[in-house]
């Protein structure tokens, strides 16, 4: 299950040095960045064989002596959360594709500028570099959401925009989504919702078949793909 929050604000006014202090300040639990820059950074160049291999392929891998980089062409925010797997993504940057997804978010600016940027779906807003981190951590694990993709399911008594202002002014907790159940049911590439009893069956279910296979005892996460022949 994974859940995202973002960070938001204009250029040089902390943000990325907030999501450094969040990062720090976190345990026992896996993360991921998301960072959005409007520089233009090159890869790889035109007369490398690399290069070559990354205009014909979908996906790019590139390992070094110094680490590994997956290239892909620019994607949205909601088709990068759904290549990662872990417990919590901060983004920092894609305000508009935060605004669609109705992801919570925290508010960096600077002698005010920037605040105009603030939304119902605004967390918290930390100005001139001030600011608790223990505070601001805790603000992230209480209202960091699972991705509902705007399903609109209704389960939890709101549209997703509507649950989304909820949780960002404290009202709801972010597991009364129905996306929070563990459960992923993505049919032809369509996110659907599973109502809890429905998510527990399925679950349960899957697990104890896995369960009984050689080598497969205990799985923390299980992915299963049925492509139509």
């Amino acid at each position: 299950m994974i859940r995202v929050i973002g960070v938001i604000g204009r250029k040089d006014t902390g943000k990325t040095g907030l999501i450094a202090n969040i990062l720090k300040n976190l345990t026992g639990m896996s993360v991921a960045t998301v960072k959005n820059s409007h520089m233009d950074l090159d890869v790889d160049s035109p007369d490398t064989d690399s290069y070559k291999l990354k205009q014909l392929a979908d996906t790019s891998i590139f390992v070094t002596n110094k680490g590994s980089a997956f290239y892909y062409d620019r994607m949205h925010l909601k088709d990068i959360l759904a290549k990662l797997d872990c417990d919590l993504v901060i983004v920092e940057g894609f305000k508009e594709d935060l605004i669609e997804l109705n992801i919570p978010k925290i508010l960096v600016t600077e002698g005010g500028r920037g605040a105009e940027l603030k939304d119902n779906q605004t967390i918290m807003v930390i100005d001139d570099f001030k600011y608790d981190i223990d505070e601001v951590t805790a603000q992230v694990l209480e209202k960091a959401i699972v991705p509902s993709y705007n399903l609109n399911c209704g389960h939890c008594g709101y549209n997703c925009k509507g649950f989304a202002n909820l949780l960002a002014s404290g009202e709801i907790k972010w597991n009364k989504c129905v996306m929070s159940t563990a459960l992923t049911l993505i049919v032809d590439g369509k996110t659907i919702p599973v109502n809890p009893f429905v998510s527990d069956v399925i679950k349960n279910t899957i697990k104890g078949i896995v369960g009984t296979l050689k080598g497969t005892e205990n799985p923390e996460t299980i992915s299963i793909k049925i492509e139509k022949k």
